[in-house]
């Protein structure tokens, strides 16, 4: 398995038992930032869709053929 997999659950894993142990719920202003672990599972998810519609986007507007300098308009 990816050494850099599991260095990142592990760091993920501590985050949360860190955020449970110090945690102030009583500043949360919404239910769901009581949840542990609540912020890196929207922060991940946040990442993981930025980088997956920058492709998409790239693949549909920004890349060109491999042939657009020998086409003629």
């Amino acid at each position: 398995m990816n050494r850099w997999l599991v260095l990142s659950g592990v760091g993920a894993a501590l985050s949360v038992l860190v955020e449970m142990a110090v945690h102030d719920e009583t500043h949360s202003l919404y239910p769901w930032h009581a949840l542990p672990g609540f912020d890196l599972v929207y922060g991940a998810a946040g990442c993981v869709a930025i980088v997956l519609l920058s492709k998409a986007a790239g693949r549909a507007w920004l890349q060109r053929g491999d042939d657009y300098w020998e086409r003629r308009p």
